[in-house]
């Protein structure tokens, strides 16, 4: 008999951290079953909406004192806000030029990029099983690449790697500034994309599906996936996040095959494997050094 002792709140972290993912996956069957939003009504509603959910949650949270989320850590606030805005714009763009199965394939190295800039600017050692991990996961990438060139779609995938580069920012700018509140940051990056979103919009004019679908955006990926997945992170060891993170990158295909018939093709198939097996690899190996 083994006797595995565990956080009691793990089962709640897992589930958390899962749901989050399903919401997030969901962004590539969204984007694709738009009427008639282009990429600047997407994000200027999804933002507006999330702005609102955000600062709803602020005021429940902290009792009517919202504004004193705003006081704390405002370096980690600023940074993250940033980091996450372009993330979120190469990410919801990515998904207009290129097959969304590539873009989630191609997000799933963001854990590697992470681990990357921790090391460069907060000096957290690497273990070089993850150098190990790093160099297959860019080799999934460059055959993902390969194929971006050959079906005239290698900007939309530079835009999703620039989505995984840039979220692996906000990951490690949100670290840095561990003891704040995230919500502001997230809601900050929401600011910035409406406000850009408005100043390059010539009409704000929506058709009521799409306005629904926006809202839909804006309140659950935008806004209750990022709290579900940091309120998770707190009782999930990090190498576990990892694995619980491909949640994103095997439900995202799923959902675009089940409601669109999209498939991935070969080269896809191929690259994403290698990237998500990386990844998995690199987080067994994690879970066995980590103390039980």
């Amino acid at each position: 008999m083994f006797s595995i002792t565990r956080n009691p709140q793990y089962l709640k972290g897992v589930g958390l951290v899962v749901l989050g993912g399903v919401f997030i996956s969901q962004s590539g069957v969204i984007i694709n079953s738009m009427e008639a939003a282009g990429l600047w009504e997407v994000q200027f509603y999804r933002s507006m909406v999330a702005i609102v959910v955000l600062f709803s949650l602020l005021l429940f949270k902290h009792r009517g004192r919202a504004l004193r989320a705003f006081d704390t850590g405002k370096r980690a606030m600023l940074s993250t806000g940033l980091f996450l805005a372009i993330s979120n714009i190469f990410y919801i763009s990515s998904f207009f030029h290129t097959r969304a199965a590539s873009v989630f394939f191609i997000i799933s190295a963001q854990p590697f990029f992470t681990a990357l800039l921790a090391w460069i600017v907060l000096r957290e050692p690497v273990r070089r099983a993850t150098w190990f991990a790093m160099i297959a996961a860019m080799v999934g990438v460059g055959v993902m690449m390969g194929e971006g060139i050959a079906e005239g779609r290698l900007f939309g995938n530079l835009l999703a790697l620039g989505a995984a580069f840039t979220f692996a920012a906000f990951g490690v700018s949100l670290r840095s500034g561990k003891d704040s509140d995230m919500i502001p940051g997230v809601m900050l990056a929401s600011i910035l994309i409406g406000s850009l979103a408005a100043f390059l919009l010539d009409d704000f004019t929506i058709s009521d599906q799409d306005l629904m679908l926006c809202i839909y955006m804006g309140t659950f990926q935008v806004s209750f996936a990022l709290v579900l997945y940091a309120a998770g992170a707190k009782y999930v060891p990090a190498a576990e996040l990892m694995v619980l993170g491909l949640t994103e990158v095997i439900m995202g295909p799923f959902w675009v095959w089940l409601f669109l018939g999209e498939t991935p093709t070969a080269l896809g198939f191929l690259g994403g494997g290698i990237v998500m097996a990386a990844v998995l690899v690199n987080a067994l190996a994690g879970m066995r050094r980590s103390p039980g």
